[in-house]
């Protein structure tokens, strides 16, 4: 059973600094609408060697500010690239920092006129509160992700690989079913699988499961296409 636990919470933004071009108060909106979803990526493990990561346990008064910095363009869009350091930048210790670049990144902007290759730079602070409990859930609900397509993957039989096509089938399958719950992390992980051919597709697999759960993913027929 998944423990039930406190939401985690984003607060509104505290402050936010802007470059001509974009006002403080139009990124304050989208924040304010985005926030929430950015709680999916609270912080659940140490971030150790993947193989060693234990559960995240942070210590008493541990300062819970989230500091955001990204570029945004003409269009709206955030600026994807992170060569020379214009990739959104995340700080936070209660954040998972890869899947809040992940999601910084989709966020969307008032359009505004500039020439091109003109950037907004962006500073945002807020704060995270989450508790144990609430981590532990978030731990409990991916490890029955990866239990229900690990199930999901091995009906399609563990004699002989399956063909790439039924894979994929399986795997969008599994997204469009649970794709408004599954850890931005793993979803996005996911979608990069379709089309991939199944030894790649396999070691991605257990390479997500490392990254988001320090251990391995238990599923024999699975992993046991890469040696067949």
């Amino acid at each position: 059973m998944i423990p039930v636990a406190h939401a985690a919470e984003v607060s509104p933004a505290s402050q936010v600094e802007t470059s001509p071009g974009l006002s403080p108060e139009a990124v304050k909106r989208v924040f304010d609408q985005q926030r929430q979803a950015l709680a999916s990526c609270m912080r659940l493990l140490t971030e150790e060697s993947p193989k060693e990561n234990t559960p995240w346990n942070p210590p008493p008064d541990v300062d819970d500010r989230v500091l955001l910095s990204f570029e945004v363009g003409r269009d709206g869009k955030v600026r994807e690239d992170a060569r020379g350091g214009n990739g959104p930048r995340v700080e936070g210790l209660y954040l998972d920092r890869p899947c809040a670049r992940m999601l910084v990144r989709s966020w969307s902007f008032p359009a505004f006129p500039a020439r091109q290759g003109e950037w907004v730079r962006v500073e945002l602070q807020a704060r995270f509160s989450t508790t144990a409990a609430e981590r532990k859930a978030g731990l409990a609900r991916i490890r029955e992700d990866f239990d229900a397509l690990c199930r999901a993957l091995s009906a399609l039989g563990g004699d002989k690989p399956p063909t790439e096509q039924d894979v994929t089938r399986t795997l969008q399958r599994f997204l469009t079913e649970r794709r408004s719950r599954l850890h931005p992390s793993m979803r996005y992980g996911l979608e990069g699988l379709s089309g991939v051919n199944v030894r790649d597709m396999v070691t991605l697999y257990e390479s997500s499961a490392i990254e988001l759960l320090g251990t391995p993913a238990a599923c024999p027929t699975v992993h046991g296409w890469t040696t067949r």
